[in-house]
């Protein structure tokens, strides 16, 4: 064979293989492709029936809508029953139909975001078939399908979350309302770093007026504890017990001062957290001004007494000296060189008397002669002596209601009122000044009363006296009511007169309140109860020249000296005088006596049976009889306020020879009280 043909018979081979060998690889390609794409097919038709099943028998509700046309595409089981829409009508709406209308421009704003696969598209809005609102929180999966942009939702209903929540809100809110208007400060504090890491209004303000900002950046101990070391010792019982109740300490505020304060409160943090006490702070100014006037009530009470017990005996001296000196004036003439020294005991006496009056004043003891007067008549009578007392520098202004209201008040113990106040304010000008005395009728109103107890609401006839003298330090206001108490020079004050204003104003029913600051003046304002009643006139009483005979008076004593001395002067006014040194003795005398008694002159305050007791049985057994009574001051304040509102006969000791004659004459002449 030729060469040639050899090798076109080894050439055509050769192509014959590979033409074989390719037709088995396409073959066999050919056969893995369609395997391939059974199993493709397979898996999609596998994966699609896995989605409807998840997708019909999810527990929460899904659906697929288009994204361009907003129209419900799929709807689950659990989206019908959860809606109240029926499948068809799920299909024949759009997402827009499911939203509340309020919520319309936010859902198109975000529905024109795409989200390029799976998504949460947060908390919405959605409105059931009955107009119930569901708070759905939406998870959305974006795809393509057909060439069309579609989303599958699933909407998970956390309504109840969204109410707990709400109420969670609520409940903090009111919570912080409670904090940001409670009465009392409240706070929290980092311990180690000493400050604030919260602080309500209250508090800023106890410590002064700061702001939010600037209380968090004070330094607690520094800054707030006046005593720093309070804090310390506070501390050491914080960490012991973990909490702590009723700590008494005191605040420095902003613009130095200090404020009583007491904290409770309680620990917490520690073991590797930082410690924070949780404090609330109460504001201890008003219930430690309550206290200190109880304690000068108190003061002022004891004081009181011991002057009472001391002014009683003090009368009965002074009743002895004064009867003793006239009934020997009227045995001598006034040529008589005894003369001039037994006047001068005389007046002696009369000026003792009127210091015990200050004292009995002062205790509150002094029998008060009140009627029914309008305040303006007592200023305006006492203005002439004014103008003596305070002298010529200083000017006198008065300002008196033209409507003002009436009182009942002694207006004696009242001008001693407006003279010891005005001897105050003329002595705060010493350069001169303006004394001003206003009256008026007030209110006093609900809001007043608990910013000024023991004040009761009301309504009160005021008394106000100002001066533009130096003012009172505040650190001695408290004090200005203290018996003895005075910042006068030795000798140039005895520190009563305030102190028996104060006990005046507190007899009469009244209260008294002082303002002052150093430089800018003082004013006292005095209230008393007003009344509607008409003014009362006093009784006046003329000297009797001539005195019933034949008339018989009981005089009723303990003290014997002064028994005997008005029996003495009794006599020699021209009555018949029987004694007796106590109240059973009395009664005695009256059932035993032959004759009849037409007047028992009793003290008031005796050992055994007193003066009223006494009327009292006088009044069972023998009714004719007169009684006057005769006392430098009661303990009995029942028995006192009984006699006065009765217009009960009462003769003050201690009295004239004139004094008692006149009361003797006026309780023979009136209408018996029955006692």
């Amino acid at each position: 064979m030729p060469f040639l043909a050899i090798v076109l018979l080894i050439v055509v081979g050769a192509a014959f293989l590979a033409l074989r060998q390719s037709y088995i690889r396409q073959r066999r390609d050919k056969a893995r492709l369609t395997a391939q794409l059974a199993k493709t097919t397979q898996e999609l038709r596998d994966s699609e029936q896995g989605r409807q099943i998840m997708f019909s028998a999810n527990p929460y509700p899904m659906w697929v809508y288009d994204c361009e046309t907003l129209h419900f595409l799929e709807v689950n089981d659990t989206a019908v029953r959860s809606y109240g829409y029926s499948r068809e009508e799920f299909l024949a709406m759009t997402l827009v139909d499911i939203r509340p209308p309020d919520d319309t421009a936010a859902f198109m704003e975000a529905a024109s975001e795409r989200h390029n696969g799976y998504s949460t598209a947060g908390v919405w809005r959605h409105r059931r078939k009955d107009g119930s609102i569901l708070f759905v929180e939406i998870m959305a999966f974006e795809y393509q399908r057909d060439g069309r942009p579609q989303e599958l939702i699933l909407a998970v209903d956390i309504t109840d979350r969204h109410r707990m929540e709400e109420a969670l809100q609520e409940s903090q809110a009111s919570l912080q309302a409670l904090v940001d208007n409670a009465p009392f400060g409240i706070a929290q504090a980092l311990v180690d770093e000493g400050r604030a890491k919260t602080m309500n209004p209250a508090m800023r303000e106890l410590l002064g007026g700061y702001s939010a900002e600037e209380a968090l950046q004070l330094r607690i101990t520094d800054q707030v504890y006046a005593v720093p070391k309070e804090r310390d010792r506070l501390l050491e019982v914080l960490r012991r017990n973990g909490r702590i109740e009723g700590w008494e300490t005191s605040f420095r505020r902003r613009d130095g001062s200090t404020v009583p304060v007491r904290i409770s409160g309680y620990l917490s943090g520690g073991n590797g957290k930082p410690e924070v006490f949780s404090p609330y702070v109460e504001d201890m100014t008003r219930q430690t001004t309550l206290e200190q006037q109880v304690r000068q009530v108190q003061k002022l009470e004891a004081v009181g007494r011991l002057a009472g017990g001391m002014a009683h005996d003090f009368n009965n001296i002074l009743v002895v000296i004064k009867l003793s000196t006239e009934l020997m004036l009227a045995q001598i003439t006034p040529e008589s060189p005894f003369s001039k020294p037994m006047l001068q005991i005389l007046n002696a006496a009369d000026r003792a008397a009127a210091l015990t009056r200050q004292m009995l004043a002062f205790g509150r003891q002094q029998i008060m002669q009140a009627r029914v007067i309008n305040l303006n008549t007592v200023v305006t009578e006492t203005a002439h002596m004014l103008r003596r007392v305070i002298g010529e520098d200083i000017e006198l202004v008065t300002n008196l209601s033209d409507n003002l209201e009436n009182s009942r008040l002694d207006p004696d113990q009242m001008t001693q009122v407006i003279l010891n106040l005005a001897v105050n304010a003329r002595d705060a000008m010493p350069k001169g000044g303006t004394l001003h005395v206003e009256t008026a009728t007030v209110d006093l109103d609900e809001v007043y009363a608990k910013e000024h107890p023991p004040v009761q609401p009301g309504r009160y006839v005021m008394l106000a006296v100002s001066d533009t003298g130096t003012g009172i330090d505040k650190s001695i206001l408290p004090r200005i009511f203290d018996p003895f108490f005075t910042t006068k020079e030795v000798g140039k004050g005895t520190g009563l007169g305030l102190s028996i204003v104060y006990g005046i104003v507190k007899q009469s029913g009244g209260y008294v309140w002082v303002y002052s600051e150093p430089g800018h003046g003082t004013t006292f304002k005095l209230y008393f109860p007003a009344t509607s009643a008409p003014v009362e006139r006093p009784v006046l009483r003329s000297e009797i020249t001539s005195r019933p005979s034949g008339q018989t008076v009981l005089v009723v004593e303990d003290e014997s000296t002064i028994r005997s001395q008005v029996r003495d002067c009794l006599q020699q006014l021209g009555y018949r005088v029987l004694e007796a040194d106590s109240g059973a003795a009395a009664l005695k005398t009256c059932e035993d006596l032959q004759g009849k008694v037409d007047l028992v002159l009793t003290d008031l305050v005796m050992s055994g049976m007193g003066g009223h007791e006494l009327a009292s049985n006088l009044a069972e057994r023998h009714p004719e009889i007169r009684v006057l009574f005769m006392s430098g001051y009661t303990e009995d304040s029942a028995a006192r306020r009984e006699i006065l509102l009765k217009g009960s006969p009462f003769l003050q000791k201690p009295f004239s020879v004139a004094d008692l004659s006149t009361a003797v004459h006026h309780a023979l002449t009136q209408n018996v009280v029955r006692q």
